[in-house]
């Protein structure tokens, strides 16, 4: 069976908006306890950044990571943290943040490509590859000053609500010999 796991991260930089962010992301996938594919990155946002929203980027990426597989028929279990992602995700609970829907409508159609699906919440003891991979990208901007400037910067471009989010760092990594 294949496992993903996944966990999103947020971070407000002192000097924004309340609303504004950013949202790292990690995921991992295993197959039989081997290592298949991780990844990690970093988006910014100047008005919709949440620690929901990280959760669900960090769930798009992951299922778009299964995706590149193209591993359909198998069975996959995604597992993760964000309770309230996990609860939206089975129908167990409603999706009423309209920030949060239209990111749900998104993993909601990629998870419906597969053919076995099931969702599990762990607690954030049993998450921490994926919880110390969602810190990566951050960790990444903050050891190179300017970088984190440039961040900041592409936050304050669009004042008043850029809709969409702004992909500072994105990294996949796929294990060759994953069979």
């Amino acid at each position: 069976m294949y496992i993903l796991q996944f966990d999103g991260m947020l971070h407000q930089p002192t000097g924004q908006n309340k609303k504004a962010g950013l949202l790292g992301y990690g995921w991992l996938v295993t197959n039989n306890e081997s290592l298949v594919a991780h990844g990690f990155g970093l988006f910014a946002h100047s008005c919709m950044a949440n620690s929901n929203i990280a959760e669900y980027l960090a769930l798009i990426e992951g299922l778009d990571a299964l995706a590149d597989l193209r591993i359909w028929k198998e069975p996959v279990e995604i597992r993760g943290d964000a309770k309230c992602v996990i609860d939206q995700m089975t129908g167990a609970a409603s999706v009423s943040s309209v920030s949060t829907r239209r990111l749900y409508q998104r993993a909601r159609k990629l998870a419906d490509r597969f053919n076995h699906v099931t969702w599990g919440w762990i607690p954030r003891s049993k998450n921490k590859p994926a919880d110390k991979l969602s810190r990566r990208g951050l960790h990444q901007l903050f050891v190179k000053p300017d970088a984190y400037a440039t961040a900041l910067n592409q936050l304050n471009a669009y004042p008043g609500g850029h809709s969409g989010f702004i992909s500072l760092l994105d990294l996949r990594v796929y294990n060759p010999s994953r069979n």
